[in-house]
């Protein structure tokens, strides 16, 4: 199992499990050139709007094995690694999330995925695909953040809880994709003057299990976080995963599918 470091309540048990990675493949696996880049990806499936996941800080996309295959049935899948993940070269690292966004944006139309996009990103891997919706809201349809980092949450942490925010920064610097980590402490810098999320369905995913080490204070600004990242659209559902930790995709895979498929639903009727 892996897992990833996200300042908050998933930073706790992460720095013990920071390191490992996921054994479990993903089907339609291949490694492409997009833009002078070598990408790791994976896709399955047809039909629209295509489901476009984004993985957290520290797993590859093998993490999204629990639900991957069986969303692929019901319409096209695309998932991928940042550079410094799995085989993706790690010299093309971006320095912003908006690059990060930015070149996902151009792994999916080189590699012949067209909009509409039905965006999936947990944790960390929430921050990017929040970026995205708002840099390119004509191609989103809808958005769902499972335990999703928010924009200010490692600067709230910075001021407020240092010694984890030294931790997460001695954890990060080092390996291919320390570049994820700088980009992640000055990202609220970057969403105080990005456009405003668009009017699309929204559905925020949050763990009900509290981490290892989790203070009720801390509890209670990642709940507070979660809520405003769910205010973020009126169109938007919050619902809390009773008996799911941090990684509610495998802890609790059939409530993961359920809101996508029915978010697809919805897109396809309306």
């Amino acid at each position: 199992m892996s897992n990833e470091l996200v300042i908050g309540r998933p930073v706790i048990g992460s720095l013990l499990l920071l390191f490992l990675s996921g054994c479990a493949g993903l089907p339609g696996a291949s490694l492409e050139e997009v833009q002078g880049r070598k990408v790791d990806i994976a896709a399955k499936g047809a039909g629209s709007p295509v489901i476009v996941f984004e993985s957290g800080m520290g797993p590859t996309m093998s993490t999204w094995a629990p639900i991957f295959d069986s969303l692929s049935k019901e319409t096209r899948v695309f998932s991928y690694n940042r550079p410094g993940y799995g085989r993706s070269r790690a010299g093309s690292a971006p320095a912003t999330a908006r690059e990060i966004a930015q070149q996902l944006h151009q792994n999916l139309l080189d590699t012949g995925h067209n909009p509409p996009y039905l965006l999936v990103g947990h944790s960390a891997g929430g921050i990017y695909v929040n970026l995205f919706a708002r840099l390119y809201p004509k191609e989103v349809s809808g958005v769902v953040l499972i335990d999703s980092t928010h924009p200010s949450q490692f600067e709230y942490f910075r001021k407020e809880r240092p010694l984890l925010y030294s931790m997460f920064t001695t954890t990060t610097a080092l390996g291919r994709t320390r570049y994820e980590a700088s980009i992640l402490k000055g990202v609220h810098n970057e969403f105080s003057t990005i456009e405003p999320f668009p009017e699309i369905p929204l559905v925020v995913l949050t763990a009900e299990k509290s981490s290892l080490f989790e203070t009720r204070e801390m509890r209670e600004k990642w709940l507070e976080f979660q809520r405003d990242l769910a205010q973020m659209s009126s169109k938007a559902k919050h619902r809390v995963v009773g008996g799911s930790g941090h990684f509610i995709y495998r802890d609790k895979p059939g409530v993961v599918m359920e809101e996508i498929t029915a978010l697809i639903d919805q897109l396809r009727n309306d």
